[in-house]
C-alpha cells in the first residue's frame, strides 16, 4: 500500500514538453483553497453603512405677501406716534415661493405717511424668537409695531426690533406687522431704498 502510494507521488504529470510531479499539484490545490479562505472572510465579515440627508429650514417667514395700506386699522394703529395720515399711494409687493424673501415698491409724497403689513408664519411647534432690522435713507423716516397677535414686539435700538411669534395647542399662529414709513417735508423727490430683513434667534 505504501509503496503503491510512493509511486503514486513519484509520478509525473506531463504537460507539453514539462513533466509535474503530481505531488505539487496537490500542494498547490491546499495553498489556492487557504487564499481563498482568507480572501472570503473579510467580505463575509462586511458591515452595512448609510448616510442621511437633513434639511432644516428656518421657523419665522411671511404667510402671505406684504400689503401696502389695505388693513382698516393701519390709521388708528399709530395714533399717538405723529403718523396718522395715510397717504393716496401707487404700490406693489411680491413674495419668494418660500416666504423668505420680499419686495414693496411704493409711490408716495412728502410727508405722506404709508404702511407696509407683513404677516409672520411660525412653523414651528413652540413659540419663535426674530428680529426685525430695517434701514432707511436720510431723509426718510422707519417705525415698526406689532399688532395683538405680536404682543412681544419691542424696538431694541435705533434699527432693530425683537419679537416673538406665539403657537398654541391648536396650532401655530401668525403676527402681523406694520412698517411706517415717511418721507419728510426736505427731502428732495427721487428714488430710495429700505432694506430689512427678519432673523429668527435662539429662544
Amino acid at each position: 500500500m505504501n509503496k503503491r502510494f510512493s509511486r503514486a507521488l513519484r509520478r509525473k504529470l506531463h504537460l507539453g514538453r514539462y513533466a509535474v510531479p503530481v505531488w505539487t499539484i496537490g500542494l498547490a490545490g491546499m495553498l489556492m483553497a487557504t487564499v481563498a479562505g482568507q480572501a472570503v472572510g473579510p467580505v463575509l465579515a462586511g458591515s452595512v453603512q448609510g448616510v442621511t440627508g437633513l434639511t432644516v429650514s428656518q421657523t419665522v417667514v411671511l404667510a402671505t405677501a406684504p400689503t401696502v395700506n389695505t388693513a382698516p386699522e393701519a390709521a388708528a394703529f399709530w395714533k399717538g406716534v405723529g403718523l396718522t395720515t395715510v397717504g393716496a399711494a401707487d404700490a406693489a409687493t411680491a413674495m419668494s415661493d418660500e416666504g423668505t424673501a420680499f419686495t414693496v415698491a411704493i409711490e408716495t409724497h412728502v410727508g405722506r405717511s404709508q404702511f407696509v403689513k407683513l404677516a409672520l408664519d411660525n412653523q414651528s411647534g413652540k413659540d419663535a424668537n426674530f428680529m426685525l432690522q430695517l434701514s432707511a435713507p436720510a431723509g426718510v423716516d422707519i417705525e415698526a409695531d406689532g399688532t395683538d397677535d405680536a404682543p412681544r414686539f419691542a424696538r431694541l435700538n435705533a434699527n432693530t426690533w425683537l419679537g416673538m411669534v406665539a403657537t398654541t395647542a391648536s396650532g401655530n399662529t401668525n403676527a402681523d406687522i406694520y412698517i411706517a414709513v415717511e418721507p419728510k417735508d426736505d427731502i428732495a423727490p427721487g428714488f430710495y431704498t429700505i432694506t430689512g430683513r427678519i432673523i429668527q434667534v435662539a429662544n
